[in-house]
């Protein structure tokens, strides 16, 4: 509701975009990538008052794919994942190859 008065602070160079605090602000489950055309339709009001304010914005998201749609839709800075996820995820692969399966690393799928 007051996003023109937010992006209009004096000294503000840039936005963090947590979807997952965005997701349960809007009523839905906390979620890292999210789809529901509500949160969809903010986070592109959210880089639209962005751009017309001059603004930089940035998102926290899960897998790559997603991170790419984000700045296809002008997001200039993504974080994909967390360290702890992508080292666990790392550990994971490791563990499956050492056992004789191969397996893919995840992509997040929790709030963080």
């Amino acid at each position: 509701q007051n996003l023109d008065e937010i992006l209009s602070v004096p000294g503000l160079d840039a936005i963090y975009i947590g979807p997952s605090d965005l997701s349960q602000s809007l009523g839905f489950a906390p979620r890292v990538d999210p789809t529901e055309p509500k949160v969809v339709e903010t986070v592109d009001h959210i880089l639209a008052g962005c751009r017309k304010h001059g603004i930089v914005a940035g998102m926290h998201t899960g897998a790559p794919a997603y991170a790419k749609q984000m700045i296809e839709k002008g997001v200039q800075f993504v974080t994909i994942g967390s360290d702890a996820r992508l080292m666990a995820a790392a550990a994971s692969a490791v563990v499956a190859e050492m056992k004789g399966g191969k397996k893919e690393l995840e992509t997040q799928k929790g709030p963080y």
